[in-house]
Parts: C-alpha cells; structure tokens; sequence
C-alpha cells in the first residue's frame, strides 16, 4: 500500500489504554497517524470500537479541514474528504464500511475476506 497519512476521527470503544492515548491529538486539534503499521498496532489495542473514522490521504498532500464539519461515523456515503483515498468507518461495537476509489485496494481487500470465508 503506498504512503499514507491516517486522519483519525471520532473514535469512541474499549480498550485497556485511554483512546486519546491511543489517538492523540496535536496542537490543530487532529489526530494523525504516519504509517499503516503504526495505524494497525494501536487498533489492536482496542477490544471494540463504538464509532470510529479512519481517513487515509497519501503523503505530503497539505490537507485542509473544516474543525465545524470534521468527518463522524454517521455520515452519508462516500469519502468524506476530496483528497482521500481510503476511508473506514467502524460503528455498533462489530460493523464496519470501507470507502474507496482505487479497485486494486478494493480487490485486495475482498480476497482477504474471500479467503476468510472460504476456510
């Protein structure tokens, strides 16, 4: 998967840590994390997500937010960013939706699961 900034957005769940340890914010208000293993390693950490919204925009893209409309769980369909390319939406404690322009994400993503079911 090519370099991604993850924009981390209204995580609500359980974990053993504080999520606002888990998904600090920095001094605009945002939680970004640099790197798809780091992303993975604190999403292990927690044992179920509420909501949550997890926004991946490629690297060095300066990205603008609207801090009176940043993007929640229970938003219309689609990305809710122009410049994302990726975008993961987890609610009820077991559901999630994923997001996405880039049919090879979406591929690798369904046999991965295609895989899963199979067994």
């Amino acid at each position: 998967m090519k370099s991604y900034d993850w924009y981390i957005f209204d995580v609500l769940g359980t974990s053993k840590l504080s999520l606002f340890e888990l998904f600090p914010k920095n001094s605009m208000e945002l939680c970004i994390i640099s790197s798809i293993e780091e992303l993975i390693d604190k999403v292990k950490e927690v044992v179920q997500f509420e909501s949550g919204v997890f926004i991946a925009i490629k690297k060095g893209i300066a990205v603008e937010w609207d801090h009176n409309y940043l993007p929640e769980t229970e938003e219309d369909e689609g990305l809710q960013h122009s410049f994302a390319d990726l975008e993961i939406r987890l609610f009820d404690y077991s559901f999630f939706e994923i997001y996405g322009n880039d049919r090879k994400v979406k591929k690798r993503i369904l046999s991965h699961f295609e895989r899963k079911i199979s067994r």
